[in-house]
């Protein structure tokens, strides 16, 4: 059973769209927030519906006797329009909570400096994790006819049939390219990354409903300026179950003839196993190795993907090898990664820069330079002797 308190706050907000999230200083480090909701925001007629979804296994389910149901208690601020949800967790409970708000006097009381952008905060309140964030609002909204919930971050399973809804538009141009699959080169040495100047091609117009083919589409409307972007993805996606895209993602600290060995083995389960046991020589060091790697190449995933899968972008490969930055900072250009503290000799800043691109708008490339090369050699290095700790 799941019942919900709704409580509206009027009171003003801050002239400020600056937002600081939870993880200001660890935006990437996934394992640093406990609760990781997704929240889609959607501006229509005189409203603004948000659509937010939990997940039950991330949140603390308590009760107060051994006669009473575990019971999670979530508070949820949206443009400080409060609520309190209640769930009731039984056996048959499925994994995601997804519950839908509408914000009926949006357009009557948002501050003119917020009209792009939804200020959520998140706490489960028996845990007292907070979880704040901004999203931006949007006219559009793409909804997945098979699960019933609009899709996350542009991301889609290749087959699964879209939905659009747009109050300005009923009619959409589509433009199509399959990118090529590439890893990106040390960050020590000279690149250029052809996806840079990679065009979509026309494919074909449609009304509201799409079946996602594999690749980048590219949405346009026929008569605005609307436009947006879905990148079919693995089902797993973002975790990686397929053993041969395990192998793949080992790349960044395999050798060649090492690589060439698990794609082309009769029994690549086994090749990979190897691999991994060679690199912590003892099955206990070897379980937590493979753990930390494909938990980085997961929160890759994550937070970098794009024309790519994260893990295969800039920001990811040195997410993988490196971990996460002792701190970041961050404008809409450019992101500097420092690894050790400031001012010691042993600090390490690198320098990603956003590289405008139509079918990316999450695509950030690293200032390489020779200087890195040590360094990099190093914890390579560290991975195939089992020295790499978790984040």
């Amino acid at each position: 059973m799941r019942y919900i308190i709704i409580i509206i706050l009027l009171s003003s907000c801050s002239s400020s769209i600056i937002i600081e999230s939870t993880s200001s200083r660890r935006p990437y480090d996934y394992e640093s927030t406990p609760i990781h909701p997704e929240v889609t925001p959607y501006r229509h007629i005189d409203s603004l519906t948000v659509f937010v979804k939990l997940d039950r296994k991330e949140l603390l389910y308590t009760r107060e006797s051994e006669n009473n149901p575990f019971t999670s208690s979530v508070s949820i601020n949206l443009n400080n329009y409060n609520w309190i949800i209640h769930d009731t967790l039984f056996t048959e409970s499925p994994r995601w909570i997804l519950e839908q708000f509408n914000l009926s006097a949006y357009k009557q009381n948002k501050p003119d400096d917020l009209s792009t952008l939804l200020k959520y905060r998140i706490l489960d309140e028996n845990r007292n994790s907070l979880v704040q964030d901004a999203v931006e609002i949007t006219d559009v909204l793409i909804w997945d006819n098979e699960a019933r919930w609009p899709i996350s971050s542009g991301n889609a399973s290749v087959g699964s049939k879209i939905q659009i809804f747009s109050e300005n538009e009923s009619k959409w141009n589509v433009k199509h390219v399959l990118p090529e699959k590439r890893m990106p080169a040390p960050p020590y040495s000279g690149y250029r990354n052809p996806l840079d100047t990679l065009n979509a091609f026309p494919h074909s117009i449609i009304d509201s409903v799409w079946t996602v083919i594999e690749g980048a589409q590219y949405f346009t409307s026929l008569s605005s300026d609307i436009s947006w972007v879905v990148h079919s993805r693995p089902d797993d996606f973002p975790e990686v179950k397929d053993v041969m895209k395990l192998i793949e993602a080992t790349r960044y600290i395999t050798s060649r003839s090492e690589y060439s060995v698990m794609n082309n083995a009769s029994q690549p389960k086994e090749a990979l196993d190897e691999f991994w046991l060679s690199c912590g020589k003892s099955p206990e060091r070897t379980k937590e190795l493979i753990k930390t790697y494909y938990s980085r190449v997961e929160e890759a995933n994550r937070a970098f993907s794009g024309l790519q899968e994260g893990w295969r972008t800039d920001r990811g490969m040195i997410h993988i090898i490196l971990g996460v930055p002792t701190r970041i900072r961050r404008d809409y250009w450019n992101e500097y990664w420092t690894y050790g503290e400031d001012g010691t000799s042993n600090t390490l800043t690198l320098r990603f820069r956003r590289r405008r691109h139509d079918l990316d708008n999450n695509r950030f490339r690293l200032e390489r330079n020779i200087i890195y090369r040590t360094i990099w050699d190093r914890m390579v290095t560290n991975w195939r002797n089992g020295r790499v700790q978790r984040d």
